[in-house]
């Protein structure tokens, strides 16, 4: 065939090699998961584009159900044309030929650097905790004594949003601390003493704090108390409600719980929190508040502070009635009667639900956590009040508008009591 034919030929055959998809891999880390500063980094370098990758970085799962989820995130993220599958060892990327070119090329860069800013804001969002104060906070004002709050699991300081107003009309300054509720409690406990320590230095600030804690962040609270912060003098009353101290088995539902908000945030198309969601993996504090853990038997062998007022209150209005209760363990009853060789079998997992069905009864429990669960060896006995475990703080998620709290006459009164008590001992 002539030279000329041959140029030719190739030059009809050039356009057609050209259309065929590329691949782009991502390897996996060790951990299962895959940066998404390397996915952009490699997604720009590969079609021609300098988006600068993420500061801060996440790293979503690759397995299981929530790696479907991130693949549909990241498919989502980047557009109809690419490609998106999870291999073993890598994440793997189709790609248009053309893609970032001509035409394309502004919007495919707007996906990227869309991609990059989302997972900067859901890398913040992940690794934030703070200490923050309310307009009403002022230091070393002892006429406007300051109240620290601490939020519990699947919270933050937003769940005290109509406490706070009630608080502060009745004289007190607010403080918040904020703190990623997934991570493991030893993190979260040190990032409060970090915060609760630099925050004070910073303000000059001189007089004790009372604490109000929700659920969880009782534990962080006390663990100052009754460890690093024995002895300052900075905390002068310590209010609990609903407080884990003993744990919760609840806690057991926390994975469950987990993957139904990043499925629901995924489907919504919440990128940024979709981002935060996948890559706090498995929640290590609910792993810390099961009853028996080391976490709680650590916390739970340091005394109370002497120098510290004690304060419980506990729900006893659970999700279940006692009549509901009653039917669900006829039920398992039945089941266990008819489960023949696996009878013993079905006795243990009923020995693992009882536990649960305590949290979950009126009578026993706020829905979360026992009333016994809530007792603390040298303290008050708790008062229990007919409320749930989020109704106990009038928390937004069961109540959208303000309202009485039913908790508060008790903390107010109990504050006022705290405040008599050391001005008369001459702090």
């Amino acid at each position: 065939m002539p030279a000329r034919a041959l140029a030719f030929l190739a030059c009809l055959v050039a356009p057609l090699m050209a259309a065929d998809d590329f691949r782009v891999e991502v390897p996996v880390d060790a951990q299962g998961g895959v940066a998404v500063s390397r996915i952009i980094e490699a997604l720009s370098g590969a079609t021609g584009q300098d988006v600068k990758p993420p500061a801060f970085d996440l790293a979503l799962p690759v397995r299981g159900l929530p790696g479907s989820l991130g693949r549909s995130l990241l498919k989502d993220c980047l557009g109809e044309g690419v490609g998106v599958e999870f291999t073993a060892d890598a994440v793997v990327f189709t790609v248009p030929p053309g893609l970032g070119r001509g035409a394309s090329r502004a919007e495919w860069r707007g996906r990227l650097e869309s991609l990059a800013t989302r997972t900067e804001e859901a890398a913040g969002r992940k690794s934030s905790h703070a200490m923050r104060a309310r307009p009403s906070y002022r230091p070393n004002d002892p006429s406007r004594p300051t109240i620290c709050l601490v939020h519990g699991l699947n919270s933050s300081s937003g769940g005290f949003v109509h406490m706070i107003p009630l608080l502060e009309e009745a004289g007190y300054g607010v403080v918040t601390f904020d703190y990623p509720f997934n991570q493991g409690l030893d993190e979260s406990c040190e990032e409060f003493r970090a915060d609760w320590t630099a925050f004070r230095e910073r303000v000059g600030e001189r007089r004790p704090w009372a604490i109000v804690a929700h659920s969880m962040g009782a534990l962080i609270a006390r663990l100052y108390i009754e460890g690093p912060g024995r002895g300052a003098g900075d905390v002068d009353s310590l209010i609990l409600i609903a407080p884990v101290n003993q744990g919760a088995h609840v806690a057991r539902l926390q994975p469950v719980l987990q993957l139904v908000n990043k499925f629901a945030a995924v489907k919504r198309g919440r990128t940024t929190q979709a981002l935060a969601e996948l890559a706090q993996g498995p929640g290590r504090s609910a792993d810390d508040m099961l009853p028996g853990s080391a976490f709680l038997k650590k916390a739970n062998a340091q005394p109370p502070n002497e120098a510290v007022s004690y304060h419980i209150l506990a729900g006893d209005l659970g999700l279940l009635t006692v009549e509901g209760r009653r039917q669900i363990e006829d039920q398992i009853e039945l089941m266990t009667r008819s489960a023949g060789p696996f009878a013993l079998l079905t006795r243990v997992a009923i020995g693992e639900i009882a536990p649960i069905l305590d949290e979950l009864t009126d009578g026993t429990g706020d829905g979360a956590v026992t009333v016994e669960a809530t007792r603390l060896p040298g303290v008050p006995e708790p008062v229990v009040l007919a409320a749930n475990h989020a109704e106990l703080i009038r928390a937004p998620i069961l109540f959208a508008d303000p309202g009485p709290v039913v908790t508060m006459p008790w903390i107010l009164n109990w504050l006022k009591e705290d405040r008599r008590r050391g001005r008369a001992s001459g702090e």
